[in-house]
């Protein structure tokens, strides 16, 4: 029994622990394409990947084959390492069951994961993968619109993409002039026509080779007195962020705008009627704030998501590793030249300098170092 001063001490420290827990919770891979910056879904990974390693979980990132092979493989910023194979091969002997975390472009389960999540970023099918997900796996929508689409209205993960240190709004007497619009995966995914109303506008393009970087996009919202869009982007937010409405524009691949139970019809127009138009321009400001208080919904939206993916880890066996057709390589960082040399002696260490010095001469035109004897 330790004295009551001894165990209150005791008690104090053992939360500021230098050394590791040993704590036993599951790991987290999490499938995406390569980094894209202007992809607000790939940016949600990949913070995700980034909040749970500074949550102090076990998060990796492993690709899917939809990403461009060009793009990055990961935001060096960020702590989302890439999943390798004696990664899994350490949670497979320890019997750490992984959580692997698809999207809803990613139909069924390739890696045969026995832990399934699928957080639903867009309408399923809308664009790729499957209209329907197996029973047994753990759906989370990104707002309540689609957790309700993927059949768990309460299972929402919103995840705020934007940075606000990019995105924010004008100097008041700055003029605004034009319009801009987006119209990505209308055009290229769905075929669509554009409207006269977007045809003086000025187009914001991703993944081109004149595309804007994501500061000319602030800049040009910022400057912008509206912004029009034919889907659902985080641009709009983007848009009100810098103090621009932003106007979606229906069309058959439009039908609803995704997070408005979240952010709210301020700033937000549907259609591009003059009254819905004066409207969201006059509420930009409500808009601005909607978007910054997700930040605290986020979070008690993510716990609720790890008390659902460990418990049901914990009860799932691990009998099989991953079947990965192949792991990503990353070389390990080389080791200085003199780490492995199994010296003994200061004279074997001497030795070894003399030859080395011997060889830079030699390399570097320095001419030839007169031996000394032994």
């Amino acid at each position: 029994m330790m004295p009551p001063d001894l165990q209150a001490a005791w008690d104090r420290v053992q939360g500021k622990l230098l050394f590791p827990t040993g704590s036993r919770t599951h790991p987290y891979y999490i499938s995406t394409p390569c980094w894209i910056q202007s992809s607000a879904g790939i940016r949600a990974l990949y913070l995700l990947c980034h909040t749970l390693n500074r949550l102090g979980f076990e998060a990796y990132i492993t690709h899917n084959p939809h990403g461009s092979f060009h793009a990055p493989w990961t935001n060096p910023e960020l702590k989302a390492p890439m999943l390798q194979k004696h990664h899994a091969e350490e949670h497979f002997q320890r019997g750490l069951t992984p959580i692997l975390l698809y999207t809803e472009v990613v139909s069924g389960n390739p890696l045969q994961a026995p832990v399934v999540a699928r957080w639903v970023m867009n309408f399923p099918g809308l664009l790729g993968g499957d209209t329907g997900y197996d029973p047994t796996e753990l759906c989370f929508g990104y707002c309540r619109e689609l957790a309700g689409a993927a059949g768990h209205p309460d299972q929402v993960l919103h995840m705020p993409t934007v940075d606000t240190r990019i995105f924010y709004p004008s100097d008041e007497t700055r003029e605004r002039k034009g319009c801009s619009f987006f119209a990505a995966k209308y055009q290229t995914v769905h075929g669509g026509e554009l409207l006269p109303i977007t045809k003086d506008c000025v187009e914001i393009t991703r993944q081109l080779p004149d595309s804007p970087t994501t500061a000319e996009v602030a800049d040009l919202l910022r400057r912008s007195e509206v912004f029009y869009t034919y889907e659902n982007t985080a641009l709009a937010t983007e848009a009100v962020l810098c103090g621009c409405p932003a106007v979606f524009l229906p069309n058959p691949h439009l039908t609803e705008i995704i997070a408005r139970n979240e952010l709210g019809p301020e700033g937000y127009a549907w259609g591009a009627e003059p009254a819905e138009l004066e409207r969201a321009q006059a509420t930009l400001a409500q808009g601005a704030i909607n978007y910054l208080k997700t930040y605290e919904i986020f979070h008690q939206q993510l716990q609720n998501f790890i008390d659902i993916t460990q418990t049901r880890a914990a009860a799932t066996p691990y009998a099989a590793m991953l079947k990965m057709d192949s792991w990503p390589y990353l070389p390990p960082p080389r080791k200085p030249w003199y780490v492995n040399q199994p010296y003994r002696t200061w004279k074997e260490i001497r030795r070894s300098g003399r030859k080395l010095k011997r060889w830079f001469s030699r390399r570097f035109g320095q001419g030839e170092v007169s031996r000394k004897p032994r």
